[in-house]
């Protein structure tokens, strides 16, 4: 079994910010799935409209190192989700 760490998945378009206080215990292989987790229900649980195209998730380990960065757009369109993207 893979191990697991305490990561925390931030999201930001440069200006306003989503801090994930809690994190979630993920592994290797699951950070880009809970990326994109993370994002469509950022995405659809927004009620205004939000150009979504320069937001990301940002991965930090419980440490506050960096891991990874992932697009909105990239997971929007991965998920068929465009209408976020042309709010």
């Amino acid at each position: 079994m893979m191990s697991q760490e305490r990561c925390h998945f931030h999201c930001t378009d440069g200006t306003d910010v989503v801090f994930d206080l809690q994190g979630r215990a993920v592994s290797d292989a699951d950070l880009r799935p809970v990326c994109a987790c993370v994002a469509l229900e950022l995405m659809q649980g927004c009620a205004a409209p939000v150009d979504w195209s320069a937001w990301i998730v940002d991965v930090h380990d419980a440490y506050g190192q960096h891991v990874m960065t992932f697009g909105f757009d990239e997971i929007a369109n991965e998920a068929g989700f465009l209408p976020a993207l042309a709010a």
